[in-house]
């Protein structure tokens, strides 16, 4: 359950540990902009999924089984991995942040969680990519809306299209 961190009592973040349970399949799909493409490529397949509007996304999982790079309850491409698994349990969203509180490490122990924006932006789950994010992601919709589609595939009720990156 995602909740806006403006809405919430102070929490704290005790780490991930030896938990992963994010990368077991509970996300299927990450949204995308522009500038996550050449981040992702060499790691995880890239689509597009039509909402409100085309939105590129990256394919974490089939929504079955866990992230091909989780073994033995390790990343193993932690140095590497995509924004959206660097800032989770967080999910900016335009001029709103969000925070899953289904994450077990969400709680009343550990280290206290950003409970505004200035605070997120100086905590360590913050990503450049989130500086002008609405112009980004604008720009995003744009060269998405020039590019051809070809259905692909369906994971957790999504239709995933295919184009030329």
């Amino acid at each position: 359950m995602r909740e806006n961190i403006l809405n919430l009592p102070p929490l704290y973040f005790k780490g991930c540990g030896d938990c992963a349970k994010c990368c077991e399949g509970k996300f299927a799909i990450a949204p995308l902009i522009l500038e996550d493409f050449d981040k992702v490529k060499d790691y995880f397949e890239i689509r597009a999924v039509i909402l409100d509007d085309i939105i590129p996304v990256m394919i974490l999982t089939d929504g079955k089984n866990p992230c091909k790079y989780l073994k033995n309850g390790q990343c193993e491409i932690y140095e590497n991995r995509p924004p959206a698994c660097k800032i989770y349990p967080f999910s900016p969203y335009f001029d709103d942040i969000f925070l899953d509180l289904s994450c077990d490490a969400v709680g009343l122990e550990g280290e206290r969680l950003p409970t505004n924006k200035d605070e997120y932006f100086k905590s360590k789950f913050f990503e450049e990519r989130f500086i002008n994010f609405k112009e980004k992601r604008e720009k995003t919709i744009e060269y998405m809306k020039q590019k051809e589609l070809f259905f692909d595939k369906e994971i957790k009720g999504l239709k995933l299209y295919k184009f030329n990156v």
